[in-house]
């Protein structure tokens, strides 16, 4: 018996396989998942990402998932009204700089603003019209609101992101 089993895995190896895979042509793998519905995001930023942004502005802005996160933006800009504010996001695994549309400065994007450049673009808007209270209470200089950030990649589509927006010095 030991023979006959012995015999015929020589006989299939002699046939065996030379290397080539034949593929049905319209049949697609489990594992495969076609590019159209791969979807990147905004990924955190940590403190060397946004020092080689090199933002310039008195006052900054942040919006992050959940308060204590890294932010996902971090955008400057100046009290200045006849100028935009410059943003930084990653996306990709690299740092992209983003401008601000339009004029307003500092106050502008505090209001929630659209962003644009390299093929990405990002408006953030607050849901709310009060801030979150503070635990514990401090200054409420710098209060975050609800917010939701919307972010387009080249050749993506829309995302709509829930979490917290904060501004202050």
């Amino acid at each position: 018996m030991r023979i006959a089993i012995l015999g015929a895995a020589l006989v299939l190896a002699a046939c065996g396989d030379t290397g080539e895979r034949t593929r049905q042509p319209d049949v697609a793998e489990p594992s495969a998942t076609p590019t159209a519905e791969r979807s990147a995001t905004l990924e955190e930023l940590d403190e060397a990402d946004i020092r080689s942004a090199r933002l310039e502005g008195e006052l900054a802005c942040t919006f992050r998932h959940e308060d204590g996160q890294a932010p996902i933006f971090f955008g400057r800009g100046n009290v200045l009204d006849d100028v935009g504010a410059i943003a930084a996001v990653k996306y990709g695994g690299s740092v992209q700089r983003l401008e601000m549309e339009g004029r307003g400065g500092y106050d502008a994007m505090a209001d929630g603003a659209r962003f644009g450049g390299q093929g990405l673009t990002l408006t953030i808007a607050t849901t709310g019209d009060d801030p979150l209270p503070e635990k514990p209470q401090v200054a409420m200089e710098s209060p975050a609101y609800p917010a939701t950030l919307t972010f387009t990649g080249p050749g993506e589509a829309r995302q709509m992101i829930e979490g917290l927006f904060e501004c202050g010095p």
